[in-house]
């Protein structure tokens, strides 16, 4: 590395390494889809069922439940890859980054999203974020001890590789697909690092913006949803019908609400998804 006099190097802890090591083994996405979504009915379903239930439903938990339901209805989007292999898990886990300090943010998981209520996701996903915020810098210390024992980069590096690559590791960190909103108002969209699962949905800031409601120009609340999909499994084409259903979800929200009653139906395979033939 070339340098002037005056740089300044800084060097990273051991801990850190490894999150930079994580970030450089997670697989690119193949294909990108992005959505606006008019939140003017979701914003008012919201207001309405803390309302009517007491529950400080977000439109984040919103999402969540309509992005379970539509890997519910199409299956093969919630497929995982392990090598030559394509694995359908047997539960649909929903991976939810966590605001926090370090690179490699916290992931709370939320098993079996798709049979639960909204009021069930919004308690879960509360106090399971506490936790993992209150623990990441007691694990990244742990993680600086631990990675000290394995001082080498090239030995560091492929361990960590080694252990992404690992279907079990990856669907009980991750879940098996993910969701990962930051909040900010002024963050349209963003494209946060794939760590292994099939799908995963970026949801930007919520925003008032100019939209065409039939023929009219009106001023609603909207956000930039980004699904990432990995097409070694998920045909974006194919997928875009399972993308219109979750947005679908989202803008008539009575929809959603409607689900609550039949979350223990069995769910329907779409045809013509993904993969046409699956070898074990």
């Amino acid at each position: 590395m070339i340098r002037k006099k005056k740089d300044e190097v800084i060097r990273m802890d051991y801990g850190q390494r490894v999150l930079v090591d994580v970030l450089d083994a997670a697989r690119r996405p193949d294909s990108y889809a992005v959505m606006l979504l008019d939140m003017a009915a979701a914003e008012a379903f919201r207001e309405e069922y803390r309302r009517k239930y007491g529950v400080p439903l977000t439109s984040l938990h919103m999402i969540i439940k309509s992005f379970a339901l539509m890997l519910e209805e199409n299956p093969w989007m919630n497929y995982m890859v392990k090598g030559y292999r394509v694995i359908k898990p047997s539960s649909i886990d929903i991976g939810v980054s966590v605001a926090a300090e370090e690179s490699v943010t916290p992931v709370v998981v939320i098993k079996e999203a798709n049979k639960k209520s909204l009021k069930e996701i919004s308690e879960e996903l509360d106090w399971k974020a506490s936790e993992a915020v209150q623990q990441e810098k007691e694990n990244l210390q742990k993680l600086n001890r631990l990675a000290r024992w394995v001082p080498m980069n090239g030995v560091r590096r492929y361990i960590v590789r080694f252990l992404v690559k690992q279907y079990r590791i990856r669907r009980n960190l991750l879940g098996t697909a993910q969701i990962t909103s930051l909040g900010f108002k002024d963050l349209a969209f963003h494209l946060p690092s794939h760590m292994g699962t099939t799908m995963l949905l970026s949801v930007g800031g919520i925003a008032k913006r100019p939209l065409a409601v039939g023929d009219q120009v009106a001023i609603r609340p909207t956000v930039y949803v980004a699904f990432q999909v990995d097409t070694r499994v998920v045909h974006a084409k194919n997928a875009m019908r399972g993308f219109r259903r979750f947005r679908r979800r989202i803008e008539h929200p009575e929809e959603l609400d409607r689900s609550e009653e039949s979350l223990l139906l069995d769910p329907v395979e779409q045809q013509g998804g993904g993969l046409n033939r699956l070898t074990d």
